[in-house]
């Protein structure tokens, strides 16, 4: 009887579960980009609310003090809607200005509110 040399390779049951294992390695990275995509959606709504609040605190300090009430609007960016609300309140000679501003997003209802004093000397 004459005997087989030992043949390298792989039989095709190992190379089916190879195929398997890699199957699903690449199903946990489609995971870990979805996660990713997402946060880089919150990431950049939240960066375009801080600049539409940032320009609304500037435009408080370049407009008359007199001038300078409380005010809210709808302001669309990229695809998303902000709603800018700007509350001034009165604190002696100066004026307190808020600016919250607020978005939907997947996760639901996102907002920012960065605020400054505007006095007279400033706004001179």
């Amino acid at each position: 009887m004459k005997r087989l040399g030992s043949e390298d390779g792989f039989t095709i049951i190992e190379t089916l579960v190879a195929m398997v294992l890699i199957a699903i390695a690449f199903l946990g990275l489609a995971g870990v980009h979805t996660v990713s995509a997402k946060a880089q959606s919150l990431g950049n709504n939240l960066g375009l609310a801080t600049h539409l609040a940032d320009q609304r605190i500037e435009e408080s300090l370049r407009t008359s003090f007199d001038s300078i009430v409380t005010t809210w609007e709808l302001e669309e960016r990229e695809g998303v809607s902000f709603t800018v609300v700007r509350i001034v309140s009165e604190i002696g000679v100066a004026k307190k200005v808020e600016v919250l501003v607020l978005w939907n997003e997947r996760l639901g209802l996102r907002s920012i509110t960065l605020s400054s004093l505007v006095s007279q000397v400033t706004n001179a």
